[in-house]
């Protein structure tokens, strides 16, 4: 092997590593980016989870409420019916 064939060899296999690197450190960029974004969807579901279940415990506490007689005696003077004695 001459050394013009010797040359044209390593300048080859040194731009196939390093198109090899970059190639590489794209996907690690690309991956890294999807798992940010994945991070923040799982923190603003978390927050949204939380959320609805405050709520659902105060609607149960509501319904228990207007389910006994005191909530159902103020609906009645809300809606106007009058009881007499």
């Amino acid at each position: 092997m001459n050394e013009e064939k010797r040359n044209r060899l390593i300048a080859a296999v040194v731009v196939n590593v390093i198109l090899l690197i970059v190639i590489l450190a794209a996907v690690v960029i690309y991956q890294l980016a999807v798992i940010v974004r994945l991070n923040g969807l799982e923190k603003d579901l978390k927050n949204k989870i939380d959320y609805f279940n405050t709520q659902t415990e105060l609607d149960e506490k509501t319904l228990e409420y207007y389910q006994s007689y005191d909530g159902l005696l103020d609906k009645a003077y809300e809606y106007g019916f009058v009881f007499g004695k």
